[in-house]
């Protein structure tokens, strides 16, 4: 146990002393905050959607034309996702002796190709036809991703059912009675506190994705961090000295026992700043974090399988690393451990919306898949029996992978030259304590 304190502290102090380190620290948090602050600041300075209208209705004071104008001016129509209110712009002299929409069309096109690579210059958009079969064609400067054919078609399909139900012969207090009705749904359910549904009862299902993708995270991050130990000690022949004063048990446990201890740190360090800033948090978001943290138990369970599940893969990983030459070779051996990784993670999404369902509570019962998905049955009140199977056959796999790990030091972390995947399973299987 001593030997495996001094291994688990060299590999600790290894990375945390470093600068670089240090700087990882201090950096997640400052990009963290700015990837989510920084899109919103650059949609609030991206000038705001500009938008002239060609009517070629023909319907008068009450066309389409005239009341997306007017809806436009009051800010009713938004462009995503900056939420800035379109502005409404004359539209180009070179486009308004235009009579049918295929003309718009090849005016348009001469007057946006004239600009080059000017986007700046507004959409446009052409109306025709009639109440019945209205069409409407968006023109933009460039292809976008996101543009404002939604808000329009919006704002177009309420002047069409307003025209429909005045074709139908209502008066305009009964058109403005129909449109305004709205029906309020809310969910309801015998776990909600209170009866009713809300943002603070959906917490812990989004906690729990968070852990498993943290996971994930942890596992991709800490697998380079190992690999790369293992690897340098052994291209040094240090590990020729470590194997003779120390048990390979407590070599691979220490190196896993250390990046796991330093990943614990980060978290603990973010985890305070979180407590911190959840004093300017609003207290009914603040009270639904602090029920699914604590008192549903929801951090303990997260530590459980967040540590269970990176010395499960840990373990693997530092048995691959020590039949290994080169950081290449660790790669191309760790690459189909990180793909079974893949599978949980897509299964998580479905588990969202089926947490019951017979393949979601199979996998979760399966070694490599339950750190990621069982912490989401536990949420979803799983019997006890489920999760303590699933903990079980997880902890039998991790003394599994600890095993082969310490006849990967044995046999391989003294061996030289190219290592074929035959030969690491056959000398894994072979090789004595």
């Amino acid at each position: 146990m001593r030997r495996l304190l001094i291994i688990l502290r060299r590999e600790y102090l290894a990375y945390l002393l470093t600068p670089g380190f240090l700087l990882a620290l201090i950096a997640f948090p400052v990009i963290t905050l700015a990837s989510l602050g920084v899109p919103a600041l650059v949609a609030r300075q991206a000038p705001a959607a500009t938008v002239a209208v060609l009517d070629l209705t023909g319907l008068g004071a009450g066309s389409p034309g005239n009341d997306l104008s007017a809806r436009i001016r009051e800010g009713d129509t938004r462009n995503l996702p900056s939420e800035r209110p379109a502005r409404l712009v004359a539209l180009p002299a070179e486009i308004a002796g235009a009579r049918t929409p295929e003309a718009a069309g090849r005016l348009i096109t001469a007057y946006y190709d004239a600009a080059g690579k000017d986007d700046t210059r507004p959409a446009i958009l052409v109306l025709s036809g009639t109440p019945e079969d209205l069409d409407a064609r968006l023109w933009t400067p460039r292809a976008r991703l996101v543009d404002l054919s939604g808000e329009l078609e919006n704002r177009l399909t309420d002047w069409l059912q307003t025209e429909r139900m005045r074709a139908a012969g209502l008066d305009a207090e009964r058109i403005g009675d129909i449109a305004s009705a709205r029906v309020e749904v809310k969910t309801y359910s015998p776990e909600a506190s209170g009866g009713v549904v809300k943002m603070g009862d959906r917490i812990p299902q989004i906690a729990a994705v968070a852990v498993s993708y943290l996971l994930c995270m942890m596992i991709l991050v800490g697998s380079g961090m190992i690999s790369s130990s293992v690897i340098e000690e052994k291209s040094s022949r240090v590990i020729e000295v470590l194997v003779t004063s120390a048990h390979p048990a407590e070599l691979l446990l220490g190196k896993v026992l250390g990046i796991l201890l330093l990943f614990l740190t980060v978290l603990g360090a973010l985890l305070g700043a979180g407590l911190l800033a959840a004093g300017h948090l609003p207290p009914g978001l603040t009270d639904g974090l602090s029920k699914a943290l604590f008192a549903r138990g929801l951090l303990p369970w997260a530590l459980v399988f967040l540590v269970s599940g990176f010395l499960m893969y840990g373990s693997l990983f530092a048995g691959l690393a020590a039949f290994c030459e080169t950081p290449r070779e660790a790669q191309s051996l760790a690459t189909p451990l990180s793909m079974i990784m893949v599978i949980p993670l897509l299964l998580v999404i479905s588990a969202l919306q089926s947490p019951d369902s017979p393949i979601i509570r199979i996998a979760a019962l399966i070694p490599p898949f339950t750190p990621f998905l069982m912490l989401l049955r536990v949420v979803d009140n799983a019997p006890a029996w489920e999760v303590l199977t699933g903990l079980a056959l997880m902890g039998l796999t991790t003394a599994a992978a600890i095993g082969v790990g310490v006849q990967a030091y044995r046999t391989g972390a003294l061996s030289q030259g190219q290592t074929t995947l035959w030969s690491l399973i056959r000398r894994s299987l072979t090789a004595r304590n």
